[in-house]
């Protein structure tokens, strides 16, 4: 545990940049375009090159040390940001290098994601991940909270430049501290099988275990929700709300509050739920989505957001555990890579569409329209609850 404070570390100040660099770019898009369905292509397109590359980010977890991977991955996005930095100061900024540095930087985030997962997985107990994946969420989401509050107050007292260059430092102090950290001496598996053999192997893997697919259903359900909603928060800010920069950040802020309360208390939410954890987390996320679309008063858009932070979270961190505790860990890699080609599959296919539904009519309806999504994933799960498996994986977590 003595190299847990530098993984808290990275996992604040690597969420601390992206979302205070989402916050900025978002904004400035809008700001830009005026047009809504600007920033679903956005939000579609950052996730477009981890729907090709996820299946192939995993195999690369499997074969090589995972600490590399995961400095690699934050190096990127500090680079990419780094070139949007010098392009502001440039005055050269429009929606193509917006687009292309969104993608960079939500294509390494593909690798960093599965890689410091397989990576935890190594270094803990199985009975411990459910509490380290809670912790290591918090100190990422308190970092969010952090960077989405500074970044939209920021944005009306620093230029456009001097907040990238905060965004910057954030991302390459978070690599910084993963050097830090003792590499695994858990000996790996030689990689004597083609790419190809891989990946075959991980399909093969997961048909095997159709547990693991009925768990990304509902992963993916929370994924979608939470990604489309911080999305759109900008254009529902400036267009239903009618209100500035300032509030888009504490609006933001306010998601990722939910989602650092599901984390300081997901061991007691497992206890408390225990095989009905998803569904009663979804009830909350359909809640949530409810009073943002419909809220007669700012008030209450704070707290439909709140909600839908606190319930994704709780979807993604402790079914995330329970995923990690159900596969076996040369397959930890892959397994989380097919998961995430679930999850941005959804959200690049559903953010254009979303994009234009706030265009059309009201971004408020895009919050109502994920509703439907998420009743159809409550029923699934609450029949899933009934299942031995996984009342055997939460029964041993709790």
């Amino acid at each position: 545990m003595k190299q847990f404070p530098y993984v808290l570390f990275a996992f604040f100040m690597s969420e601390f940049g992206r979302a205070m660099y989402f916050v900025t770019v978002t904004w400035v898009l809008y700001g830009i375009t005026g047009d809504a369905v600007f920033t679903g292509v956005l939000v579609g397109l950052g996730f477009l090159p981890g729907v090709f590359l996820n299946l192939f980010f995993g195999v690369l977890v499997d074969r090589f040390d995972r600490k590399s991977l995961t400095i690699i991955a934050v190096g990127v996005s500090a680079a990419a940001i780094a070139v949007l930095l010098v392009a502001s100061a440039a005055d050269t900024v429009g929606p193509v290098i917006i687009f292309a540095v969104h993608m960079t930087v939500q294509t390494a985030g593909s690798l960093f994601r599965p890689a410091i997962q397989a990576l935890i997985a190594e270094c803990f107990p199985k009975e411990e991940l459910p509490q380290v994946f809670s912790r290591s969420a918090s100190a990422a989401i308190i970092g969010g909270l952090a960077g989405a509050g500074a970044g939209g107050l920021l944005l009306a007292v620093l230029s456009l430049t001097g907040s990238l260059g905060l965004v910057t430092a954030a991302f390459s102090s978070a690599a910084g501290a993963l050097f830090f950290l003792k590499s695994v001496t858990q000996k790996k598996p030689s990689a004597k099988k083609t790419v190809l053999r891989d990946l075959t192997d991980g399909f093969r893997y997961v048909n095997r275990n159709r547990f693991l697919l009925r768990l990304f259903v509902i992963m993916f359900t929370g994924q979608l929700v939470f990604h489309s909603s911080l999305g759109f928060l900008s254009v529902y800010t400036a267009d239903y709300l009618m209100q500035p920069a300032a509030v888009y950040g504490f609006l933001d802020a306010s998601l990722s509050a939910g989602g650092a309360l599901a984390g300081l208390v997901g061991a007691w939410w497992w206890k408390t739920s225990k095989n009905r954890v998803a569904a009663y987390s979804l009830v909350l996320v359909f809640a949530g989505l409810l009073l943002t679309g419909f809220a007669p008063h700012m008030s209450v858009s704070f707290l439909g957001v709140f909600l839908i932070g606190l319930g994704t979270t709780w979807i993604r961190v402790l079914l995330q555990a329970v995923q990690q505790m159900a596969t076996e860990p040369a397959f930890h890699g892959r397994m989380a890579s097919l998961r995430m080609l679930g999850n941005q599959t959804s959200v690049a296919v559903s953010a254009p569409a979303l994009g234009w539904i706030a265009g059309q009519g009201s971004a408020n309806l895009v919050y109502p329209t994920l509703a439907v999504p998420v009743a159809l994933c409550f029923v699934f799960a609450f029949v899933m609850s009934g299942k031995e498996d996984f009342t055997r994986y939460t029964k041993t977590a709790a």
